[in-house]
């Protein structure tokens, strides 16, 4: 550590491991409560700019910013300059060169991509410029391609050729006849798009409401189905969502559907129903690990429709990966 004049000049160098990285966020946190303006992140020692790392450097920057404070990175070694152009987080950093390298310093090459990974770079980039800003209201977010957010949302368990989990839902009717009752079934999936949850039973209470644990996580048909755009962030359990609209291409009762995705983890963190005559569901979701996949863990719904006012919570235990499951499940289930 060091300091000129008003600047103060942390090193960040490997390893990098999680423990020092946090005591790295610890340290910028430290030393903008005692008041620094101005810091400057010295990281050539690095080795490399890895997610974790970069990851601590957003998460210094949106520190200093909610500080009123300036956070720049002093950086020459081209590996991790040609790093933060690629992911464009040198749009989002201030880069500042050393001293000794700035007479010998010449642009970073660059490289015509073919156009898919334009397009990936460019989400990479956004989500960085997303997390953040997030809070940030004065700011303006780049665009984003909802094409690049749903690839990243299926890849996430690319290798997941199948599963069957128990599902349980606790139904409970907040208007009148003020009814509970519960559903038990099974869900299925199976590459590329077939998702499916079987009730063994659908009692009065729940009619109309299983239908919405075979929409809410299947993602893979999501562009045949739906017109997608970007709209916008929402702040979800302290971070920012992107958010996708999806509009269905064949119309139904449903007006349009708004989805939020946190760019971390590509969990689906939430969705809403929004229908004609006004009614709204609303469901939130947890994740959890399951043969070293991220899969569904619990979803709690909120239903408001004319005449109908519930709560569901779902529960999902008992995951069997890469099985093998019989496709007369997803045609019996839709007939």
């Amino acid at each position: 550590m060091a300091s000129s004049d008003d600047i103060l000049t942390l090193h960040l160098s490997k390893p990098t491991t999680p423990e020092a990285l946090r005591a790295f966020r610890a340290d910028v946190v430290r030393h903008l409560e005692a008041g620094t303006k101005a810091l400057l992140v010295d990281i050539d020692d690095v080795g490399t700019l890895d997610s974790p790392t970069i990851a601590a450097l957003i998460v210094a920057l949106r520190a200093a910013r909610e500080r009123s404070a300036v956070l720049s990175l002093q950086v020459s070694r081209k590996n991790l300059l040609e790093t933060l152009r690629i992911t464009a987080l040198d749009q989002v950093f201030t880069i500042v060169l050393p001293l000794a390298a700035v007479a010998e310093a010449t642009p970073v090459k660059r490289v015509r991509r073919p156009r898919r990974q334009r397009r990936t770079v460019a989400a990479i980039a956004w989500m960085a410029a997303l997390t953040c800003l997030a809070g940030a209201r004065t700011e303006a977010l780049p665009d984003v391609a909802p094409a690049d957010v749903l690839r990243n949302v299926v890849a996430q368990n690319a290798r997941l050729d199948s599963y069957e989990a128990t599902v349980d839902v606790d139904v409970h009717l907040r208007s009148f006849p003020y009814l509970a009752d519960r559903l038990n079934g099974t869900a299925y999936f199976k590459q590329p798009d077939r998702f499916e949850v079987v009730f063994q039973r659908v009692p009065a209470v729940a009619k109309g409401f299983d239908r919405l644990y075979s929409d809410i996580d299947d993602p893979t048909d999501w562009a045949q189905r739906f017109d997608l755009s970007y709209i916008g962030q929402k702040s979800v359990s302290g971070h920012a969502d992107v958010v996708l609209r999806l509009v269905q291409k064949v119309r139904g009762m449903i007006d349009h559907e708004d989805v939020a995705i946190d760019p971390a983890t590509w969990h689906i963190d939430s969705m809403e129903w929004h229908y004609y005559n006004g009614g709204l569901i609303a469901m939130t979701q947890q994740y959890r690990d399951a043969g070293g996949y991220d899969v569904l863990a619990a979803q709690h719904a909120t239903i408001h429709i004319p005449y109908v006012h519930a709560a569901a919570d779902a529960t999902y235990s008992d995951y069997k990966t890469n099985v093998a499951i019989d496709d007369d499940v997803f045609t019996a289930a839709r007939h």
